[in-house]
């Protein structure tokens, strides 16, 4: 009995008993400021990403419905795509938009099959809007700066322009956001290291070319990891990683399309194609390539957020915790350097880390400034920045760029023959197929096809009945013969802006 009134009389027992009984905060108290912060954060960048969804940007890109229509076929009849899958990119992107038409009943839902891509792109820019915020707080970045980037990466007009197109590359950044904030969890545990690797190996499953930043991933797990376990962390993963991506040509081994050989595609010819066959567009350094022209196309649309991150890449390979971020941003500017093939979505994967290293170097600059000084600049920059913002977004607001596409569809389906063979774009395409048009072709399948040609079009130019797109570029043409003398023997029956509607006379 004494032994007990000593231990309940005893300050440091008590205080430790104390501390034992007592509650752990709950996880909203825990979280409660950075979520005031980054839900307001998300509201915005929902309204401006989504408002007008389907209007701006209008149908520019055939990617987009080319992932729409694969989805379709993953979803309709358990095909990797509408066409013969040739290995152009993994799967898994394709994959989720599937997933989210068949528990939204998508297809059948919204008003054009592009919709629903987009709706999965609205979806993605507001995870990785959240992710973004996290992986800034876990850079040491103070929540207001953590917010500065979010929101420059939610309302750029460069930004909003390509998060609301179906392109592979936005899901792709958003699971490598997800893999650099898991690398940089404050636990430094196995654990963040597997999920990293998990959500890295998700990126590259989506879209191949994005393992280009690992370097950037490993430097930020060995800056968050100690030295006792980095070892340990880095192996796992690593062969985690690999483990994953590793099952993509696995697939394609077990399916006998691993090599290239006599009458079948194969993962070996896509990749060769894609490194070393592909027209190149050019260097970043060279006025006259293509690679210039889109770059200057991106800066055209919002000089605000892409060169002053460029521009910043010193200063976060001088700062510690922003080493790994100007790593990032550095690496896919070189790339653009080297003068290969430059896709037209390359900027998406760009954008967050520009946002970062801005944020970065404002946080840099006010622990440095006076607070007058801090407020002057950031008024300066407003004033710069939001009135070419506030154009730009209040035009895409406004402007409904499918609208010409989506009639071409309607008159297509209100006059034709639900039989008749219509040669169309990949966005048109879907749409007549759920029409219950049963010929419709792309029309990058004319002349490339093999089974399109024998089932679809034997007599070639005389099995095309109406074709329904812009008009193309003479460099298209020369290489689809077959669509090039229907358009020469056709006549418009009705056009829609660009698109034209066209029945073939053979």
């Amino acid at each position: 009995m004494t032994a007990v009134l000593e231990i309940e009389r005893s300050p440091v027992r008590g205080a430790a008993a104390a501390s034992a009984v007592e509650p752990r905060p709950s996880r909203w108290r825990t979280h409660r400021a950075s979520l005031l912060v980054l839900a307001p954060l998300l509201v915005l960048a929902g309204l401006v990403n989504g408002w007008n969804l389907h209007g701006w940007p209008g149908r520019i890109n055939d990617d987009e419905g080319t992932y729409v229509n694969q989805a379709w076929a993953l979803l309709d009849h358990g095909a990797l795509s509408h066409y013969t899958y040739w290995y152009d990119h993994p799967f898994l992107g394709w994959a989720i938009i599937a997933g989210y038409a068949g528990l939204t009943d998508g297809f059948d839902r919204a008003p054009s099959a592009v919709m629903v891509g987009r709706e999965v792109m609205l979806i993605s820019a507001l995870v990785s809007c959240a992710l973004l915020f996290l992986l800034a707080r876990r850079l040491r970045f103070s929540r207001g700066w953590a917010g500065a980037a979010v929101f420059l990466f939610a309302v750029s007009p460069l930004a909003v322009y390509f998060h609301r197109m179906v392109f592979l590359d936005n899901l792709a950044t958003m699971f490598v956001l997800a893999a650099l904030a898991a690398a940089a969890s404050p636990r430094r545990s196995v654990g963040a290291a597997l999920w990293s690797a998990i959500w890295f190996a998700s990126a590259a499953l989506c879209k191949e070319t994005i393992v280009i930043l690992l370097p950037a991933l490993v430097w930020l797990l060995v800056q968050h990891t100690s030295r006792r376990t980095r070892v340990w962390n880095l192996g796992v993963f690593l062969v985690s990683f690999g483990v994953l991506v590793a099952s993509y040509p696995v697939f394609a081994l077990l399916k006998n399309e691993l090599l290239p050989g006599e009458g079948h595609v194969s993962l070996g010819w896509a990749l060769w194609w894609q490194l070393f066959a592909r027209s190149g567009s050019g260097s970043l350094l060279d006025p006259s390539s293509g690679t210039f022209s889109l770059a200057r196309s991106w800066i055209d649309l919002d000089p605000w957020l892409l060169l002053p991150g460029v521009a910043l890449i010193p200063l976060g390979l001088a700062v510690r915790h922003l080493r790994p971020i100007g790593l990032a941003l550095l690496i896919q500017v070189v790339m653009m350097c080297r003068g290969g093939y430059l896709p037209f979505a390359y900027v998406i994967a760009l954008l967050p880390f520009a946002a970062l290293l801005i944020a970065g170097a404002g946080a840099q600059l006010s622990a440095r400034l006076r607070a007058p000084f801090v407020v002057a600049a950031a008024v300066l920059a407003a004033l710069l920045v939001f009135p070419g913002w506030a154009t730009t977004l209040r035009e895409q607001a406004s402007f409904d760029g499918s609208a010409n596409s989506r009639a071409a569809t309607r008159w297509v389906v209100d006059h034709v023959d639900r039989s008749a063979v219509v040669v169309t774009d990949d966005y048109i395409w879907m749409d007549l197929k759920l029409a219950g048009f049963t010929k419709p072709v792309w029309l990058w399948k004319v002349d490339t096809d093999p089974e399109v040609m024998t089932e679809v079009l034997p007599a070639g130019v005389a099995s095309i009945d109406y074709i329904v797109m812009a008009d193309q570029a003479a460099s298209t043409l020369a290489g689809l013969p077959t669509l090039r003398r229907g358009m020469e023997s056709s006549t418009e029956v009705a056009r829609f802006g660009e698109i034209i509607v066209r029945k073939v006379h053979p």
